[in-house]
């Protein structure tokens, strides 16, 4: 280690007893949370914003009637083929796709309730091989959502490197989609 053999200075404590701490402590944990709630909550209205946005352009091209894209179904499409690669039947690939669009652009809490209701229909669109998957595959916080945390939790702990992780969260994402594909690409063998 670097300090092997030195005398390390402490800085000087600054509190004046055990409650004076707890207390100063509650205090940084509760400006703590609100910084990562209020992060959230910036980026799930900048998402909403988006589709929003989205809806309107969709409108003016094809008029009134349902809108065909968001945020969730573009990452759909991107997500079809991993899902495809996973195990998953082709026919399936769309759903669970959809699934992990909505686990990447909102959270995975989103995607299991949108799963949960999904396989609650009369005829489930998953089979349970592909259900499985589907459940390890979104089993991680590899999402925007959880990046916006990160960012406003470290960031508000060390303000120095908030562009650090800004500029990471992209990456991380990707690598934490990869690790539950892989995850899931393990169910699809035994199951």
């Amino acid at each position: 280690p670097a300090t092997a053999g030195q005398d390390v200075d402490l800085p000087p404590d600054d509190t004046l007893n055990g409650l004076d701490a707890a207390a100063r402590g509650a205090t940084e944990g509760m400006q703590l949370f609100i910084n990562i709630l209020a992060m959230l909550i910036a980026f799930i209205g900048l998402v909403a914003l988006a589709n929003t946005a989205v809806a309107w352009v969709d409108g003016l091209v094809h008029g009134d009637g349902p809108v065909g894209w968001t945020l969730q179904s573009a990452a759909a499409w991107l997500f079809r083929i991993p899902a495809w690669l996973m195990g998953v039947t082709w026919a399936e690939a769309g759903t669970v796709g959809s699934l992990m669009g909505i686990k990447t652009v909102l959270n995975e809490f989103v995607a299991y309730v949108e799963l949960s209701r999904l396989m609650s229909q009369q005829t489930p669109p998953l089979s349970s091989r592909s259900f499985l998957i589907c459940v390890y595959a979104m089993c991680g916080f590899a999402n925007f959502g959880s990046v916006a945390i990160m960012i406003g939790g470290i960031g508000g702990i060390a303000p120095e490197r908030r562009g650090d992780l800004a500029r990471l969260g992209l990456r991380s994402i990707i690598a934490g989609s990869l690790a539950t594909m892989l995850t899931g690409c393990i169910v699809g063998l035994f199951v």
